[in-house]
């Protein structure tokens, strides 16, 4: 096994490209719109603000300090302050999760299309990545049947992202149980990216997978729930203490820990994350139920062939274009300025999809999907 440079991770480069271009419109953010450090502080009283003001802006804990671990773990039901490793955010968690538990030999199970840093890294590390499609026509649900094929006693782990992004979709206990007990007959470990699992659009959250089970892992921040993505705040969650311990060293090499201003922010924020939560949900539904009419509306153009999923969580749908979808969005992009994701970053399988985000201010997203449905019309009559 040999190093190889990491290949360019496609949906990154895209928002490089665009994503903050003069005048841009971003109706495909993965995180809902931002909170600022004013709502935040605006969660207590005036003495939070003035400790706030006064913080040291030295190192702090790798790990995260005991406080803001603790009030990590309170996401979940069965997890202490000592089962948290504190990363700067979710990328660095699946970075040095993927440099810790793999070894010469392994091979690793992941979902497709899923977020390319753990499955990018592990690649250019040499180790096999075995994918796992999921279908549309499945509900974007992984199949078990093929999991087990894919599974063999090489396998060190198995890469879930759900609730899903792209597509919103959702995995019940049963399944979450059965994927583990696969894991276990090989000796391999589950990782569920849970960064969408408060983001329910239709009922209560799914449970972590960690409170279904022992020895899985997880992955949170406070990104996509909140709109704290500037505050560079995330997690893995385990009970195998090692595990964390290895991550910690590893974690030497990289950011060796957060920065004081954003875990103090993420602890006001996991003080107050219902609150918080509250009108960026409401916002995403009501997006969801414009996107929604958009589709049937247009549906009637395309005979059928603009199709989704209904997302049942996340900030995130996954639309189907009757035409591949790249230089669409990129006409979009550099002539409409609203952006959103072509598919086929995700993997030439998907060409034909758009990631289209839900989080984001309700009157802009009318607006943009409404600019979006007139140009699909007149793409398509211009590429016919």
């Amino acid at each position: 096994m040999s190093p190889h440079p990491l290949s360019p991770f496609r949906l990154e480069r895209w928002f490089v490209e665009f994503e903050f271009a003069p005048g841009m419109r971003n109706l495909t953010a993965s995180g809902p719109y931002d909170a600022t450090t004013r709502e935040v502080l605006a969660l207590e009283d005036e003495g939070t603000t003035e400790h706030y003001l006064n913080l040291g802006l030295g190192y702090i804990e790798n790990p995260g300090s005991e406080s803001l671990r603790q009030a990590v773990s309170t996401l979940y039901t069965t997890l202490a302050a000592g089962d948290i490793q504190i990363t700067s955010g979710a990328s660095e968690a699946l970075f040095l999760l993927t440099w810790s538990l793999l070894e010469p030999g392994a091979n690793i199970v992941v979902e497709e299309p899923c977020y390319e840093n753990l499955p990018g890294v592990a690649t250019a590390l040499g180790f096999e990545v075995r994918r796992l499609p999921l279908r549309i026509e499945d509900g974007w649900k992984p199949s078990l049947e093929q999991l087990a094929q894919l599974i063999d006693e090489h396998t060190r782990l198995i890469y879930l992202v759900h609730p899903h992004n792209p597509t919103g979709s959702t995995v019940q206990v049963e399944e979450m149980r059965a994927i583990v007990r696969m894991a276990d007959r090989v000796g391999a470990l589950v990782v569920n990216d849970e960064l969408f699992r408060l983001v329910s659009l239709d009922g209560e959250p799914t449970p972590s997978i960690i409170d279904v089970a022992v020895d899985a892992i997880c992955i949170g921040d406070m990104t996509k729930p909140w709109g704290l993505g500037g505050l560079r705040v995330g997690w893995i969650a385990s009970r195998n203490h090692q595990l964390l311990q290895r991550v910690s060293q590893a974690r030497d090499y990289s950011t060796m820990c957060s920065s004081a201003p954003g875990e103090f922010l993420a602890e006001v924020a996991l003080r107050h994350a219902s609150q918080l939560i509250a009108p960026r949900l409401a916002a995403a539904r009501t997006n969801r139920e414009q996107l929604a009419q958009l589709i049937a509306q247009a549906s009637a153009h395309f005979q059928g062939l603009l199709a989704w999923q209904r997302p049942e969580a996340s900030y995130t749908a996954f639309v189907q274009l009757p035409f591949p979808a790249e230089a669409f969005c990129r006409h979009l992009a550099l002539e409409r300025c609203i952006l959103l994701l072509p598919g086929s970053v995700f993997g030439s399988a998907y060409e034909n999809f758009i990631r289209v985000g839900l989080g984001g201010d309700t009157h802009q997203f009318q607006e943009g999907m409404s600019i979006m449905l007139d140009e699909l019309l007149r793409w398509r009559g211009a590429n016919a």
